[in-house]
């Protein structure tokens, strides 16, 4: 009675803020003088995070639920939403001040839930690495926005940037070692959402949060983490491009932070495909592939400038965000079903080793085909939503031609790779001999599980819907909040005699 009455409750504060997302439809704009924008791209993600977060509040109902003490049901649901409510103003912001805030407040509650089982000793060393990490990037990131602030005097990025396109570029902006100061302050900000991302070499902390924090914690993050930094981190990149008209000017390049973010996907997904190879813990296992996954998103966001054999009229930022938006809406599904098949299991067995999934197409027949439903999106083959995913990243970066088709070849190869660690899921579930009873799982997370898989199914035979629904919800807002010719700039230069 009083789980129910807890779920209840808690699920009113996504639904209401899902119909409220609705309700707002394609608006853009700028809100509270500047601190949000609103536009098609956030109000599509927050519509799938709270979509997201009702499955995982379900997850939760069907498989921790159970375990846990009286008082722990408001604690749990007001750090699960107080972390939502940050993502959701993550991805709505291109004020440095409000992108700080914003992330400290998605963070802050994520490390109490990775800590959340209290006498648990892996969640506690989760909790302490997630917060040492954290603390040593938002650190970075609150470095590099302090000097963007001193170096332009404004907390509008999209001041900043008209700022850097002006002519003479950032020499005759800023002075001399302005270009080194700026360098130094995107970095700290890449730096801080790469954290959020888990891209490498910022990724350690996930594998071990993962493992330690409760499954339905784990599922959370896996997904909501990594879709608002990816986002966010397309906001700030497209500002940047739109703002310099694509083009590197003097002091500034452009092509080399496209560069940077490129290369920086293509090891992600490279560490996170070889560090899977060898795991033996679901948990574990589902982390690595959350990192080389988030990993193919960031070689999306690396279009930053036209490749050469791309039209003039060919919208970059409308592209990546198509499909960064694309992959996120089919990657809820495989991530959401994955984590409460493995709940499920968790739950009837007591154990997260692969191993103990031997003979589970006996022992549960449908809640194993479900896993192999996700096992094999996730992979990206047909007839399964993943495949279309990856493919329309991978037409993206085709189509802007150049080096990224480099970005192509590793994507191709690591999808090929990563048959390894997920064939081996279905193969211990279907052809290892196990005289463990069978049993039924929990007829809500089972539900749960088959809805994800019914849509991984949908959402490829129903591409062209989806397609058209994300095309047209993949247009950024980047007017300038204030005229170019009103941007405040401190100067480096020394003053004139």
């Amino acid at each position: 009675m009083w789980f129910a009455k807890q779920t209840s409750r808690a699920a009113k504060s996504p639904l209401l803020a899902l119909l409220a997302a609705i309700s707002i439809g394609g608006s853009h704009g700028i809100c509270f003088r500047g601190l949000l924008v609103t536009d098609t791209v956030s109000n599509f993600w927050k519509i799938l995070l709270l979509i997201f977060v009702a499955g995982v509040i379900l997850m939760w109902l069907a498989t921790t639920a159970a375990s846990m003490h009286e008082g722990d049901g408001p604690e749990f649901f007001t750090l699960l939403l107080g972390a939502t409510l940050g993502m959701c103003l993550m991805v709505s912001t291109s004020n440095l001040l409000m992108l700080v805030i914003a992330m400290e407040m998605a963070s802050l509650p994520s490390y109490v839930l990775a800590g959340f089982r209290k006498t648990h000793r892996l969640g506690a060393e989760a909790s302490l690495k997630y917060v040492l990490f954290g603390a040593a990037c938002s650190s970075i990131m609150a470095y590099g926005v302090s000097l963007l602030y001193g170096l332009f005097g404004t907390l509008q990025l999209e001041n900043i940037v008209a700022a850097i396109g002006r002519p003479g570029g950032i020499g005759g902006t800023l002075g001399t070692g302005g270009s080194a100061l700026l360098a130094v302050a995107i970095a700290g900000l890449i730096i801080g959402i790469g954290f959020k991302i888990a891209a490498v070499p910022f990724h350690f902390w996930c594998p071990d949060v993962f493992e330690g924090a409760g499954i339905d914690v784990s599922a959370f993050l896996s997904v909501a983490s990594k879709g608002a930094a990816l986002l966010l981190l397309l906001r700030v990149v497209s500002i940047l491009a739109a703002g310099i008209d694509y083009h590197s000017v003097p002091g500034f390049s452009l092509t080399a932070l496209s560069l940077v973010i490129g290369v920086l996907g293509a090891i992600t997904a490279i560490a996170g495909n070889t560090g899977a190879f060898v795991q033996t813990n679901i948990k574990r296992l589902l982390a690595y592939s959350s990192i080389a996954h988030a990993g193919y998103m960031l070689c999306a966001i690396s279009m930053l400038v036209r490749g050469p054999r791309v039209r003039s009229d060919f919208d970059l930022g409308a592209t990546a965000a198509q499909a960064v938006l694309l992959y996120l809406a089919v990657y809820v599904f495989m991530n959401l079903g994955a984590f409460t098949a493995a709940a499920l299991i968790y739950r009837q067995t007591g154990s997260e080793e692969i191993a103990d999934y031997a003979g589970l197409g006996r022992r549960s027949p449908w809640l194993a085909v479900c896993m192999a439903i996700f096992m094999l999106s996730l992979v990206g083959v047909p007839p399964f939503a993943g495949f279309n995913a990856k493919l329309n990243i991978m037409l993206a970066l085709g189509t802007a031609g150049g080096w990224w088709w480099a970005l192509v070849a590793v994507i191709g190869i690591n999808t090929v790779l990563s048959l390894y660690y997920y064939l081996r899921v279905v193969k211990v579930m279907f052809f290892t001999q196990s005289d463990t009873a069978a049993f039924f799982p929990n007829p809500i997370g089972l539900t749960v599980a088959g809805g994800c898989a019914i849509m991984l199914l949908m959402l490829f035979f129903a591409y062209g819907p989806l397609g058209s629904l994300i095309t047209s919800h993949s247009n950024l807002f980047l007017t300038a909040h204030t005229p170019p010719g009103d941007v405040p700039v401190t100067s480096l230069a020394p003053p004139a005699r």
